[in-house]
């Protein structure tokens, strides 16, 4: 039977706003957010993303957009759990359902059918309705460009005793005539001539990737008690913007009947950009390398190599040890990418020139740190992890430092390459500090850390390593850069050893392109083929 899976037939951008929602507090009003999960085919619901939180506003709207791929031929059930969200939340299981004002489930093709596919719902809770919730769908243009502006306020009207505090929301308009909020700068407080920070985003998120589409822009006077005050509206296009129209007066309708008034003030520009996002692909065009580093754990709590319960044990039935089937696996991948072929391989927590090492090399001669290919690393693997005698305990540090050093060898923006070390290893870490204040200082260097558990261990420190729940922070309160590791237990694909590279590697393109777009680098041109004779061959 061939297994076939569906692709996307577009993305789908959802926005929202919630009226008359349940007051959850007592002193103040409620803060909502909006999660929002989905159901595909038999399995359970899965989180997807999550709004902003709106401070003390029971009839919130929305900034933040969640993007969703749409699939015709599927059924999308989407449930939109709103909550009353009083501390920081980091994974989706946090929430207390105390604080849930409630839910409202559909499917993504009921909003996509609707009428300006829009769709207003009762938000429920224990049979209740605690609130209505509308949600606008519209699909998305992918554009692979960000957009950058700076924005000031020049001589805004006075709106408070002696000053005003500034400003101002982006609206696009939808094909049915909607205003649709794609952006709100902070508040500026007490000036007439406000200097906003950098706006940017996502082109099509901002227009929807249509650069002619009108932009409706509102500047305000926040008030801490009541509303807010309107200073002044204008129009314009995103072409306009780009195309060097930057100053726009802005116009209070209330005041357009004095014969006196000219504006409110001018609304200017003075940045527009676009930038593009470029791809893996195009890095790989360009010539970057990516080099693969291997770390196998030498530390006793792997067992005797001879023993069959060992995890070094060279089980042939199986295809070799745990160790063995994770370098065959990911080292296939990750091998085509690098032109030299050589792929550095080292030992840690085992004995080397009589003493415990944490980073030797796996040849045990310090004179060949590499080997070729993956059937070189092995067979060095396979002749040497039973000359080596396992120590303790297990330290990631020098290890890291030492795929550091390597990664910020030789690199230049013409000399592009980036370096995966790969960790496999049965234990705990022991130097839990360390290992962090590496791996943050290693976020601002061309490296992944992609960690393979072997054994039957919890390796919960591993799951703290992976910072999918936020970037790291070491003891100093130093914080990482951009996440850098992926830990993947082995025993979870041990029967399915193709899987296992595709979920060690799969953030790899993206950490390469966090990267190189944090320094400011581009990929070079394409290279050019280079030609080469065909010879006929010899005559028989």
């Amino acid at each position: 039977m061939i297994q076939s899976y569906s692709r996307p037939n577009s993305k789908v951008e959802l926005r929202f706003r919630c009226h008359h929602l349940k007051n959850l507090d007592i002193v103040s009003k409620s803060d909502p957010q909006i999660f929002v999960s989905q159901k595909r085919g038999p399995g359970g619901f899965q989180f997807v993303d999550c709004t902003e939180k709106i401070k003390n506003n029971l009839s919130p709207e929305f900034k933040k957009t969640i993007i969703l791929d749409y699939y015709f031929e599927e059924i999308q059930t989407l449930t939109f759990t709103v909550m009353d969200i009083d501390k920081e939340i980091k994974l989706f299981g946090d929430l207390d359902k105390n604080d849930k004002i409630g839910e409202f489930t559909t499917t993504l093709s009921n909003i996509l059918s609707r009428p300006g596919r829009k769709i207003i719902g009762d938000i429920i809770h224990h049979g209740k309705v605690t609130g209505k919730i509308e949600i606008s769908a519209e699909e998305i243009n992918q554009t692979n460009h960000e957009i950058f502006l700076r924005a000031e306020g020049i001589s805004l009207d006075k709106k408070d005793l002696f000053s005003s505090d500034p400003y101002y929301k982006i609206y696009k308009t939808s094909p049915s005539g909607e205003q649709l909020l794609v952006f709100q700068s902070i508040v500026i407080k007490n000036t007439l001539n406000p200097v906003w920070p950098q706006l940017h985003m996502k082109l099509e998120e901002f227009n929807g990737g249509d650069m002619f589409r009108e932009l409706l822009i509102e500047v305000y006077d926040y008030d801490s008690v009541g509303s807010h005050d309107l200073i002044g509206i204008t129009r314009t296009t995103t072409d306009a913007i780009l195309r060097g129209v930057i100053e726009y007066p802005l116009i209070n309708p209330k005041k357009t009947s004095k014969s006196s008034y000219k504006n409110s003030g001018i609304l200017k520009f003075y940045e527009a950009r676009l930038e593009k996002n470029y791809s893996f692909l195009d890095f790989l065009a360009g010539g970057c390398e990516i080099s693969l580093m291997t770390a196998i754990d030498c530390t006793g709590s792997n067992g005797s190599v001879n023993a069959t319960l060992g995890l070094h044990y060279n089980n042939v039935a199986l295809g070799g040890s745990a160790y063995a089937r994770s370098i065959a696996s990911v080292g296939s991948v990750l091998s085509s990418y690098d032109s030299d072929g050589f792929i550095d391989v080292f030992g840690f927590g085992g004995e080397y020139r009589g003493s415990t090492s944490h980073c030797f090399p796996f040849s045990l001669d310090p004179n060949v740190p590499a080997a070729y290919g993956v059937a070189g690393v092995l067979e060095m693997y396979n002749n040497n992890i039973s000359k080596i005698p396992f120590s303790g305990p297990t330290n990631f540090a020098p290890i890291i430092q030492e795929a550091m050093n390597r990664a910020s060898q030789g690199q230049s923006p013409y000399q592009q390459k980036y370096t995966v070390l790969l960790i496999i290893t049965d234990g705990e870490i022991c130097d839990m500090d360390e290992t962090i204040r590496n791996l943050v200082t290693a976020s601002t260097l061309p490296l992944s850390v992609v960690i393979v558990g072997v054994g039957s261990s919890s390796f919960e420190n591993m799951n703290l390593l992976d910072g999918d729940d936020g970037f790291l922070k070491d003891y100093k309160g130093v914080k990482a850069k951009r996440d850098i590791v992926q830990f993947v237990p082995f025993n979870r694909y041990a029967d399915n050893i193709n899987a296992l590279a595709q979920e060690t590697l799969k953030e790899i393109p993206s950490q390469l392109l966090g990267y190189f777009k944090s320094v400011g680098v581009r990929p070079n041109p394409p290279r050019a083929f280079v030609p080469v004779d065909i010879l006929p061959p010899p005559p028989q």
